[in-house]
């Protein structure tokens, strides 16, 4: 079509739907502004005399917007040769973020809906990212001749009220699609109200005819799902909810026969690139001085290491932060601070104390592992890959199987790990996998895992005795594994691509037993014949690791390791120095050498020969200082 002729249509319909006049139409002889005489004071003389005041007074403001609509609509149909020899162009969608005039009075009487509800309405200048497929289905279900009504089902801070805001800002325009157009949207409080006047506002806003009524976080509202159910029928009523996929999971697939009468709308988050717009959008209407390398890095950032919230809220909460700084243009490194303290995260170049931790972290943690050299070479590697940022973006930082006997140092190694990088033993998060073996632990597993990583983004996943866990379980992992996310039931995905996750199992210990020097490819073979590990989930782990049985001289190492934690421990808490001699070592090597239960006799060893005595010492009244024990 002719540009100039698109155009003039757009204008023409615009002017006639500029001062209202269908609206207004329609609602000729309805009160002034919707008022009302209420109450005992006023007698029935009273009350008749203001209603006729007040529709009259009603009627001549809409008799006047009318004619000016009407006036408005002629000059711009004249001006159609004009259009036609001069290609101007004017933009369907400017002429829709263009308010209208008189709607105010074009509402009908809705007085107890207005005590309960108000107006949702946003600015033309916040503009709306990533929500087009959403749109058009709001648009499908608002539009249907019978039933006309939404479920926006997603998580805070995907958008849902910023959706429902534009609505409103649509329902002003006289261009926009018919579900819409010339509607009132506004949000009903139902919290505290009285049953009789929720079906007064839910009259009044079927009666009117151009009313939607929003009910935020619907779940919440389980009881009276009966009540709303009769108003959702109505032809000339449109309702929105919303919910999240928790909630709709956990509650409305309760009610399918409610469920039924929505169309439901899922709200996704934002994608990198309409959170970047979103977040410009914000920028420019709130003033905000910042570098654009600092912008983009807000949402590279977000995206990776914040996993409890969606785009593009947590980025717009990493703005505010940095807008309370109030310095005169925020950057990069401002960026990187505030993400790093909110999520204890090292951001940016290595510092030289990290550096040093980094290169030093192999060495460390062979100090004080004996005789798995490959566990602790690639565990190192996977936390500098990590930290350096060239690990895989798509799969956690790392992930390790350790197999092999009790006592050899599976669990202690993770131990060492954590305190070497990231400060102490305890760092790690550990679920003891025993506690998973029946079909329906598997939810349970799935919602603590993902609630614990959403909270420590960058962790040590451990997970002991993993073959005691529902093979269900195992099926969860493999998408952990591989691409480093965890779906739950609801929707919400936990995002593990910070993480290093290892795990521990005690399976086919006998062969290792029999065999130290087993091949572990044949060992791994093993497995799956016995049917104790799916080959597809065995492959996807970094890397597998075989734990070998201590011989006398790592059990000798061992013990000296231990018996110096006890020699550190009884001097800072007891001033005592414990004096460890090579006799003391062979006799506790000797007496906790087992190679079934590897190091952990050790433990009961030290207990005996070293603690006992010590306690007695202390109770004889002995003073601090130097004990010899052999």
């Amino acid at each position: 079509m002719h540009p100039g002729i698109q155009s003039w249509k757009n204008l023409v319909i615009y002017a006639y739907n500029a001062f209202s006049v269908p609206l207004l139409l329609r609602t000729l002889l309805s009160p002034w502004e919707n008022d009302k005489a209420e109450g005992p004071a006023y007698s029935f003389v009273e009350k008749l005399a203001f209603g006729i005041f007040s529709r009259f007074l009603g009627f001549i403001a809409r008799i006047i917007f009318i004619a000016i609509g009407l006036i408005f609509t002629l000059i711009v149909i004249a001006t159609f040769p004009i259009f036609f020899l001069i290609p101007i162009k004017i933009n369907r969608e400017y002429l829709e973020n263009l308010d209208s005039f008189g709607a105010y009075l074009s509402y009908g009487n809705t007085y107890s809906l207005n005590k309960h509800s108000h107006d949702l309405y946003s600015s033309s200048s916040l503009k709306l990212y990533g929500k087009d497929k959403a749109l058009r289905m709001i648009e499908r279900g608002l539009s249907k001749d019978k039933v006309r009504n939404v479920l926006l089902v997603g998580d805070t801070g995907v958008g849902k009220s910023v959706i429902v805001a534009h609505l409103g800002r649509l329902g002003r325009s006289g261009l926009s699609f018919s579900g819409i157009r010339n509607h009132r949207v506004v949000e009903l409080t139902v919290e505290g109200i009285a049953l009789d006047d929720f079906d007064k506002s839910m009259n009044e806003a079927a009666q009117a005819g151009n009313v939607i009524v929003v009910i935020e976080n619907i779940h919440e509202y389980e009881s009276i799902y009966e009540r709303i159910t009769s108003y959702l029928s109505m032809s000339h009523l449109g309702i929105i909810v919303t919910t999240d996929f928790s909630n709709y999971d956990q509650v409305l697939k309760a009610h399918p026969q409610f469920l039924s009468m929505f169309e439901k709308v899922d709200v996704d988050p934002t994608n990198p690139d309409d959170t970047l717009s979103v977040l410009k959008n914000t920028i420019g209407l709130e003033g905000i001085s910042i570098k654009e390398d600092a912008v983009i890095e807000i949402v590279n950032l977000s995206d990776r290491y914040i996993g409890n919230q969606p785009q593009p809220l947590k980025s717009i909460l990493i703005l505010e932060e940095l807008r309370a700084l109030k310095r005169k243009i925020l950057t990069i490194d401002d960026v990187r601070q505030i993400i790093s303290d909110k999520t204890n995260i090292p951001m940016g170049a290595l510092g030289v104390d990290e550096r040093n931790v980094l290169m030093g972290l192999e060495d460390k943690m062979k100090s004080k592992i004996i005789g798995q050299e490959e566990a602790v070479r690639d565990v190192s590697e996977a936390l500098r890959r990590l930290r350096t940022g060239i690990a895989d973006p798509s799969k956690p930082a790392g992930s390790f199987l350790f197999l092999g006997p009790t006592g050899v140092g599976k669990t202690y190694t993770a131990k060492i790990l954590a305190e070497s990088y990231f400060g102490h033993k305890n760092a790690m998060i550990r679920f003891d996998m025993s506690e998973f073996s029946l079909s329906d632990s598997v939810t349970t597993f799935s919602d603590r895992l993902a609630s614990v990583i959403e909270e420590n983004p960058l962790s040590l996943v451990f997970l002991d005795e993993l073959e005691k866990s529902n093979v269900a379980i195992h099926h969860l992992l493999l998408q952990v594994l591989d691409e480093g996310r965890l779906t739950r039931e609801s929707g919400r995905e936990a995002n593990f691509k910070n993480s290093i996750i290892i795990a521990t199992s005690n399976a086919g210990s006998a062969d290792i037993m029999a065999n130290p020097t087993i091949d572990k490819k044949v060992f791994v073979d093993k497995l799956i014949s016995a049917g104790l590990f799916a080959p597809e989930f065995l492959n996807r782990w970094s890397a597998v690791i075989l734990f070998k049985p201590l011989d006398k001289d790592s059990i000798k190492k061992v013990t000296s390791l231990m018996l110096q934690e006890v020699a550190d421990r009884l001097l800072a808490e007891k001033q005592i120095k414990l004096v460890i001699t090579d006799a003391l070592i062979d006799k506790i090597a000797q007496a906790g050498f087992d190679p079934e239960f590897g190091a952990r006799p050790i433990n009961r060893a030290i207990e005996e020969i070293v603690e006992n005595k010590v306690a007695d010492y202390i109770v004889a009244g002995n003073p601090a200082g130097e004990i010899k024990i052999l």
